[in-house]
């Protein structure tokens, strides 16, 4: 099941806002940010510039008021840098991975996993989950795969014994023939 771990979804989220808010911020008429005019409004030269990808933008807009601290009605390059810490500082949840993620990682088999497996990545049961949960949960699963994968090994199953059993003679260790021989 090897996640890995979170970090390429962080990154793809964060990275997707910081790019996505620095070129709604470029071409806003607003210097002090992006309104939310910018963003549900762009222009065809922004959302050229977006790769026609509006993921970004949507999330910014429904969460506009809460990026919005001061209430100023623009997202300004404070609140932006708030937005990212709070993010890579709490985690994401299941909503946030499922918008945020998929845009650029597609059907990846580590969001797939995260996704498919959120409720026990979550282990404070706090709706979010951080990288440091996913690297948990990566090797907890490792090592419940090799737990798995070595119970087959028992060594109750051979014996380390060799001999005749119709023989007088005492059965000897298969490590008998390293010591010497004591013949007195």
């Amino acid at each position: 099941m090897s996640l890995m771990n979170g970090q390429a979804l962080f990154a793809n989220a964060l990275t997707g806002l910081q790019n996505t808010y620095s070129i709604l911020a470029k071409n806003s008429s607003n210097s002090g940010g992006i309104t939310i005019e910018d963003l549900t409004n762009p222009s065809n030269t922004v959302l050229s510039q977006l790769g026609y990808n509006t993921t970004f933008a949507q999330f910014l807009s429904s969460n506009f008021s809460a990026i919005d601290q001061d209430g100023d009605g623009t997202i300004s390059s404070d609140d932006m840098n708030n937005l990212t810490s709070k993010l890579s500082q709490n985690g994401l949840t299941y909503q946030e991975l499922c918008q945020l993620c998929s845009s650029g990682m597609g059907g990846s088999e580590m969001l797939n996993n995260v996704l498919t497996y959120f409720n026990q990545i979550d282990t404070n049961k706090d709706g979010r989950v951080t990288n440091a949960e996913i690297q948990a949960f990566n090797l907890k699963a490792d090592e419940e795969k090799l737990k798995t994968e070595y119970q087959s090994f028992k060594p109750s199953s051979m014996s380390v014994f060799y001999g005749n059993e119709d023989s007088d003679s005492e059965p000897s260790s298969l490590i008998d023939n390293f010591y010497p021989q004591n013949n007195s």
